[in-house]
């Protein structure tokens, strides 16, 4: 066993994909647990669409232009972003909810239907679900590691006005704390984060990594400092542990790292319930 894992991690590809799981994966986790705390899980699951859209929309056109702009990922993460930081109205009839839900499956039935109208999709393997993250390049790995190091500086500059409009915003906005300002600030940034990391690691994994380990960290600490501390080494485990069954049995990386941190959720569920 040990010469199988010596021998897997000394492979170029593998180094990269296990690289870029820590560096995707960690910035998600970190961030995931804002979603947690201001109840906007799915908002995780419906940017990570509009990435897609993005995605799918730059490649079509990138090939009758002949040019790469995948960058529109960017584009319509950040749109999304504003779409659910604007306010509601009361009387409108459309709660936050089924706003997410309608950009959910808008953009996934957009991203069907532009991947079946684009000849050079599937030969290019442009898988958005699960992701090819051991093809992963030293470009994509520069550019996660560059834009998740100056979200994670962001968020340590504002770190406590983001904890308090998103544990507290009532007490927020008592002490005069801008809430709508910082909210942004945390919609814009996990936008960026979503739009750079789908492409090479795929929806399945972003979501994962925003929802599962923020959930181990609140299941194991009370302490928001522990749970954030939790939450970004349970993925950073999950991946190492997923990239090992995947290179051993075979298997899509992505979806194993994102089943071998479920089930690290439900092993903390276990024993916090009956050993501690």
């Amino acid at each position: 066993m040990v010469t199988l894992i010596t021998e897997m991690f000394s492979e170029r590809f593998i180094q990269m994909g296990l690289a870029a799981s820590i560096i995707v994966g960690g910035i998600c986790a970190y961030l995931g647990v804002f979603l947690i705390l201001k109840r906007i899980v799915f908002v995780g699951a419906a940017l990570s669409q509009m990435a897609a859209v993005g995605i799918v929309t730059g490649h079509l056109i990138g090939h009758w232009l002949g040019l790469n702009l995948e960058w529109f990922a960017f584009l319509f993460s950040i749109l999304g972003a504003l779409i659910f930081w604007l306010p509601i109205s009361r009387g409108s009839g459309i709660t936050r909810e089924s706003l997410i839900g309608y950009v959910y499956i808008f953009g996934t039935a957009l991203t069907i239907l532009i991947i079946a109208k684009d000849p050079l999709a599937e030969a290019e393997n442009l898988d958005l679900f699960s992701g090819n993250i051991l093809f992963v390049t030293g470009f994509d790995l520069m550019m996660a590691g560059i834009i998740s190091g100056l979200v994670f500086i962001v968020h340590m500059i504002f770190r406590k006005e983001f904890i308090m409009v998103s544990f507290d915003p009532c007490t927020a906005t008592t002490l005069n704390i801008p809430v709508r300002l910082y909210d942004f600030l945390i919609y814009l940034t996990l936008g960026i984060v979503i739009s750079i990391g789908i492409r090479f690691t795929g929806m399945l994994f972003i979501f994962s990594s925003l929802i599962i380990p923020a959930m181990i960290g609140l299941r194991l600490f009370r302490s928001l400092k522990w749970v954030f501390i939790a939450s970004v080494i349970s993925i950073w485990l999950s991946s190492v542990i997923g990239i090992i069954l995947s290179y051993k049995f075979d298997f899509p990386t992505g979806p194993a790292i994102s089943v071998t941190n479920s089930i690290l959720l439900l092993l903390c569920i276990v024993v916090k319930r009956y050993v501690f």
